[in-house]
């Protein structure tokens, strides 16, 4: 039987009580929220892994705004190709 998914939200609010609370383990706040220790840690480290990036300056979406760039690009040139053979038809 596959666990439960928890929406974005519920996860940050999860992991913002080990630092809203310094009295807490994690231990508790896991056990409050029906879930496994090692999947606070799996969070809590996903939540700071993208803290440490965002505190880099770099971009992590440039490379999907690149390819959308080049998506589009591709779209209008095959509009194009096809307005162009409807005329020839």
């Amino acid at each position: 039987m596959p666990g439960r998914i928890w929406a974005g939200e519920e996860k940050f609010n999860i992991i913002m009580e080990l630092f809203q609370n310094p009295n807490i383990t994690i231990a508790e706040i896991s056990k409050n929220h029906g879930i496994a220790v090692s999947l606070f840690y799996k969070w809590r480290e996903q939540f700071l892994e993208g803290g440490k990036k965002g505190l880099e300056g770099k971009d992590p979406d440039k490379s999907l705004m690149k390819e959308n760039e080049n998506l589009n690009s591709i779209i209008g040139e095959m509009t194009i190709a096809n307005e162009i053979l409807k005329k020839i038809i």
